[in-house]
């Protein structure tokens, strides 16, 4: 197993303790998200019968988010489109609605733990992601289109050079149009994920503010 504190990736042992530090996103995410940031970082073990290249240039899909147990501080409903392998290039959309009792800043301790999808099973915790104080920024600077939408209904700042702020309230999606992709990561491994974002106000805090579960895909490009 790997796991990852801050941006440093370094393998251990599948029997030692996570580490100490855990928040969000990205994605989530994030997600958030999101996510999505996870999806950005290569597995030695990632085949599938259907896919002959490990990794390459992808497209990613968004199958399903869910929420899991939190106290709902930050909490993510949101619905995403069917996704057509016979217009890959098609965008998805994206419905639903985000709920913010306090403003989103870089000041949550996240933590993410990825399956991935091997042999008709999902192989738990293959990643362990920590990203101490972050939080609006990540989602800025990996995901930017999906960032796009939340400023676009929070009026969160786009320039990078602001401090990343989505502020508090209850946005509304109807079927925005979404492109996944993240900039800084051009290739990886292809593959069916799926990641569960945790994120705290503090290191020891033991309620998450935000839990967001997203199962999602990285296939080849035609």
């Amino acid at each position: 197993m790997w796991s990852d504190t801050g941006h440093n990736i370094k393998k251990c042992d599948s029997k030692s303790s996570y580490p100490s530090n855990a928040t969000l996103e990205s994605v989530l995410l994030p997600f958030i998200v999101l996510w999505t940031i996870v999806l950005l970082m290569a597995f030695d073990q990632v085949r599938t019968k259907t896919i002959n290249s490990f990794a390459g240039p992808y497209i990613a899909i968004g199958h399903k988010f869910d929420t899991c147990p939190s106290d709902r501080t930050i909490e993510v409903l949101i619905r995403v489109s069917h996704f057509n392998p016979s217009r890959p290039y098609d965008l998805q959309t994206i419905s639903g609605n985000l709920s913010l009792k306090e403003d989103m800043k870089d000041n949550y301790w996240s933590r993410v733990d990825l399956a991935v999808r091997s042999n008709n099973q999902w192989k738990e915790n293959a990643f362990v992601l920590n990203f101490p104080r972050l939080g609006c920024s990540a989602i800025r600077e990996h995901a930017p289109d999906f960032f796009r939408i939340l400023a676009k209904h929070t009026g969160a700042p786009t320039d990078k050079a602001t401090p990343c702020v989505i502020p508090s309230g209850v946005y509304v999606l109807k079927n925005e149009s979404v492109s996944w992709t993240f900039p800084n990561f051009p290739v990886i491994p292809y593959g069916r994920y799926r990641f569960r974002v945790m994120s705290r106000s503090t290191s020891t805090s033991r309620t998450p503010v935000l839990c967001l579960e997203v199962e999602c895909e990285a296939i080849p490009k035609p």
